[in-house]
Formats: C-alpha cells, sequence, structure tokens
C-alpha cells in the first residue's frame, strides 16, 4: 500500500462540498488606465485535499530549509536588522 485508510479518506472528494471556483477581480489602482487583475478563488475545489495533504506533507521540509531566508516574525526582523 502506498497510503493509509486515514490518508485516502482525506484526499477523498465529498461531492456534496464542492464548488465551482469564484472569479473575481481587483483593479491595479497604480497602472493607467487602471487594467484589472483577475483573481480565482477555489476553496472548494475538487482537489483542495490534495492540495492540503501536499502541504502538510512537505511543509515541514520546506519550513526546515526556508528557515534562514524566511523571516517568521517581527521580532526575528528587527533581531535581523540589528545584526
Amino acid at each position: 500500500k502506498w497510503i493509509t485508510q486515514k490518508q485516502y479518506e482525506q484526499l477523498c472528494v465529498n461531492l456534496n462540498e464542492i464548488e465551482l471556483a469564484h472569479l473575481y477581480y481587483l483593479p491595479k489602482a497604480h497602472k493607467s488606465d487602471t487594467p484589472l487583475r483577475p483573481i480565482m478563488a477555489d476553496l472548494q475545489h475538487p482537489t483542495i485535499n490534495i492540495s492540503k495533504f501536499r502541504d502538510n506533507l512537505l511543509r515541514p521540509l520546506f519550513d526546515k530549509m526556508a528557515i534562514d531566508t524566511t523571516i517568521v516574525s517581527g521580532y526575528e526582523l528587527v533581531k535581523k536588522l540589528q545584526e
């Protein structure tokens, strides 16, 4: 088996909860003619469970590798600026 039963259940799609993505636009006020930037909000998309699973799998590795290049708090920012 490649994944556990619990992982399989986390990846399954609940057909009662999925929705199509919502499309809306934000104006780019700093540009002339105020063009619009399309935004796709898809928190109930059918693949959201796969995205969450992948994030839970990779997040600890990313956090460990990026800790030296990422500022995670205001305290840490002040500390790095003082160095």
